[in-house]
């Protein structure tokens, strides 16, 4: 890959150079973008946590089956606030999880009617809270096709996918909006990556939610990566495809009936089934649950839910996952009414 082509060719794009990028969340999927941001000619700052020394003493490498090994060196702070002096940022990119209340957490980065907000996150009905937070910013929703896991802090090893599916929202966006979407895809071509930008980006978002709301709960709950799973019994494939068509349910029910089909379960499908030779894959919150990390049991499956509740459509697989899911959150994460097992002594009272 010669990116110096890629950005030579871009370089007439206006203000590419001067473009300033912050990363919020810089694990394996933030440490990526940070990454495509770099090579495209953005000035690129990431907020880091436990990675933060080895970020600012080294930077951050990439062993990728596309790219081979990679290197960049963004400005590593430690806060939002320390993140302030190098703003305003064109782009704030939130690679974070999707949990409850991370709106909130960008707040003194985001520049009024200057910075755009994109989410590198899983989830359905996700950009609502940024919407509200931030009315006068464009938010643009995205889509994250990417294989990575963060191996040690700033070494992060990347499989041979990457696609990040943009859109602005709401889809019926303004002008600016919409030039803003396409400057991302712009700076994305130009460090030779891909995000094709979506008029409206929620049909392709209802579709990874059906992958995120079959696979997740089901391989963290399992302990299986996805073609373990399959291996275990004559019904695990079925189940998949009755879970992902639920949520498809719930898509036609909120206005989008072409997003998840047969056909289209069909053709994702041969990924997991096409890995039962080589070796499976572990969605997300298998890892996090290897590494007793919390889920992102409400953006996936609580947001697809509540949606399936207000359009009254009938939901039990999913209702059943989320119930276990939010079972196994609380252990990952208990509060002070978890007790454990205790056996008590019997008193004899005579």
């Amino acid at each position: 890959m010669h990116h110096g082509d890629l950005i030579g060719a871009d370089q007439g794009l206006a203000g590419t150079k001067m473009t300033k990028a912050l990363i919020y969340g810089t694990g394996g999927v933030g440490s990526c973008y940070g990454y495509i941001l770099d090579k495209g000619g953005a000035t690129v700052t990431a907020v880091c946590r436990t990675n933060y020394s080895a970020v600012r003493e080294s930077g951050i490498t990439i062993r990728s089956k596309l790219w081979g090994e990679c290197h960049f060196k963004p400005h590593a702070v430690q806060s939002v606030k320390e993140a302030t002096a190098d703003g305003p940022f064109d782009y704030i990119i939130v690679a974070s999880k999707a949990f409850p209340g991370t709106a909130e957490l960008i707040k003194e980065a985001v520049t009024p009617e200057h910075t755009a907000i994109v989410l590198a996150q899983n989830g359905i009905a996700i950009e609502e809270d940024y919407a509200k937070l931030y009315p006068f910013n464009t938010i643009i929703s995205g889509v994250v096709y990417l294989p990575v896991t963060q191996v040690q802090p700033g070494v992060v090893e990347m499989g041979p996918l990457e696609r990040f599916e943009i859109g602005p929202y709401p889809a019926n966006s303004s002008s600016t909006a919409n030039a803003l979407a396409q400057r991302l895809s712009d700076l994305w071509k130009a460090g030779g990556a891909n995000a094709p930008v979506f008029d409206d980006v929620q049909p392709v978002r209802w579709f990874k939610v059906a992958i995120n709301a079959s696979w997740n709960p089901i391989c963290a709950l399992t302990l299986c990566d996805d073609a373990n799973y399959l291996r275990s019994s004559n019904n695990s494939e079925a189940m998949v495809r009755k879970i992902m068509l639920e949520v498809g349910r719930v898509a036609t029910a909120e206005g989008y009936p072409g997003a998840i089909t047969d056909e289209i379960i069909t053709r994702d499908l041969a990924r997991p089934k096409g890995r039962l030779e080589t070796g499976g894959k572990e969605p997300s919150m298998l890892t996090d649950v290897r590494a007793n990390r919390p889920i992102e049991v409400e953006a996936i499956l609580g947001n697809t839910l509540r949606l399936a509740q207000k359009h009254k459509v009938d939901t039990p697989y999913l209702e059943l996952l989320y119930t276990l899911a939010k079972g196994r959150n609380y252990q990952l994460q208990p509060d002070e009414r978890w007790r454990d097992i205790s056996f008590a002594k019997v008193v004899n009272a005579t």
